[in-house]
């Protein structure tokens, strides 16, 4: 694939703000409705997608307890290739927050090892996807119940960790990475089928399951987290809560919008918990 990456680059096409007619007969089709669902088809428009949710722990005979909140969004921009392919080029922030009192925390009291950590925000940038590109079709299921049309997505997910359990013996839940994320999406049918819209309307839940986080430093505990949130589309970063805002001013003005240009490769909480250790490789 990044092979494809090097050939298709600058080769994006402009798209007219008009979609075409709801077709989910087709592989071209079902990818542009979820491009109009998820983003948008105008390359000029950044679209957000927010969520809020609560983050558990799963441990063995134990039943799942609420560790932390957490919110964020992600920015996403849309690119239509000359070959049919989509990328969407996007980047994202999610805080994690005290469930008692809904702050956005930076500290936290863990509750399985006795030690105060240091929380690390989730700051990926790129988080991007390439969507029906030749000989690469996926799967969507789109469900057509009345007037809502509805998408589910599994995603298994196994690859190395970047965090090494020789580097990172703190920090690493072993030496691949194992999780999965689902959505399920709702969107409108009318407004799918509308020609005059770029964009639609959206509210979807969202699952993931995956190892402790690195900054939670349980390195090979047993265990792992659940994370459940629901969301929708927001207009701008200004819809978002005062001290998402605060923080995104302060910290992070470049995920006011969505990228500029596609780069590889993607940014994980994993890897963006790598690169921000010391240049001797001491996690401490």
């Amino acid at each position: 694939m990044k092979t494809l990456f090097t050939l298709l680059a600058g080769t994006a096409i402009a798209l007219s703000a008009q979609a075409s007619a709801l077709d989910l007969d087709s592989a071209a089709g079902r990818t542009e409705a979820l491009v109009k669902m998820r983003c948008s088809l105008d390359p000029k428009q950044d679209v957000l997608l927010w969520w809020e949710g609560t983050l558990f722990a799963q441990e063995p005979e134990k039943k799942a307890a609420p560790l932390l909140g957490f919110e964020g969004y992600n920015i996403c921009r849309s690119e239509k290739l000359a070959d049919g392919t989509w990328r969407l080029v996007t980047r994202e922030l999610t805080f994690y927050r005290d469930l008692a009192t809904g702050q956005i925390i930076d500290q936290w009291d863990n509750p399985y090892s006795g030690q105060t950590v240091e929380v690390v925000h989730v700051a990926n940038d790129p988080v991007n996807t390439v969507l029906n590109a030749p000989g690469h079709d996926v799967p969507l299921p789109w469900v057509q119940a009345g007037d809502t049309l509805m998408l589910t997505l599994n995603i298994p997910l196994a690859y190395p960790n970047p965090l090494s359990p020789a580097k990172f013996p703190a920090e690493s839940s072993g030496p691949m990475y194992i999780g999965s994320e689902h959505f399920m999406f709702f969107t409108p049918r009318a407004a799918m089928e509308d020609a005059s819209l770029s964009q639609v309307p959206v509210t979807y839940g969202w699952t993931r399951v995956g190892p402790w986080l690195p900054w939670m430093k349980l390195g090979t505990r047993e265990g792992s987290l659940l994370y459940v949130a629901q969301g929708n589309k927001r207009a701008s970063v200004d819809e978002l809560p005062e001290d998402i805002r605060a923080r995104i001013a302060r910290d992070y003005p470049e995920y006011a919008t969505a990228p500029a240009q596609w780069v590889q490769p993607n940014v994980t909480s994993w890897s963006y918990y790598r690169d921000r250790q010391p240049a001797d490789g001491s996690s401490d």
